[in-house]
């Protein structure tokens, strides 16, 4: 009488550690990813997508022992237009070993959370106008995507599977998401 209760709470156990385990490797994937860009790759350049798919690749690597074709990655760099606002400059994502349409599209302009811009990354038009919606040159004015500091937002995401399927759970997904600072000038 007592096993199948002791089968259940160890099933349900196992499923839980695993999958507060999977979570970290993502959260931890996601670091890895804007960590490696951010140390790697200038703000002021574009890098190619073959050397961003390295990056990418090597960051999956810290999903094992669950397997990184499961996994959706992604790095984007923002150039900050106000304090809660950034232009993306350049994307790219990844599902396992293929390209995936990015989340982000370039040249468009995103939220970013409050509190993570300092003053000093916050670019201010000569003329006063807000520089998110300056998107044509005009003079005294700052356009859009062309002064301010630069953020790297690092996305991971991974579709988890339980080993023992409880309550009918089949799959469910694990995201997270960073927002870091290049450290190259």
């Amino acid at each position: 009488m007592v096993l199948p209760v002791l089968l259940t709470m160890f099933m349900g156990t196992y499923v839980i550690s695993d999958s507060i385990s999977c979570y970290r490797k993502v959260t931890v994937t996601a670091r890895t990813l804007a960590d490696l860009v951010g140390r790697n790759v200038a703000p002021s350049t574009t890098p190619s997508s073959a050397t961003l798919a390295t990056y990418i690749n090597s960051a999956a690597l810290v999903l094992t022992p669950y397997n990184s074709s499961a996994a959706t990655l992604e790095i984007d760099q923002l150039r900050v237009c106000d304090a809660t606002h950034a232009y993306v400059v350049w994307s790219q994502a990844q599902t396992g070993t293929t390209s995936a349409t990015p989340a982000l599209t370039a040249t468009t302009v995103v939220s970013i959370p409050a509190n993570l811009i300092t003053a000093p990354m916050i670019p201010t038009s000569p003329d006063g106008t807000n520089v998110c919606s300056n998107t044509t040159p005009a003079a005294g004015r700052t356009v859009v995507g062309t002064a301010g500091g630069y953020l790297l937002l690092g996305q991971a995401s991974y579709d988890y599977r339980p080993l023992f399927n409880i309550n009918n759970v089949t799959r469910y997904p694990i995201t997270d998401r960073i927002y870091m600072i290049p450290r190259l000038t």
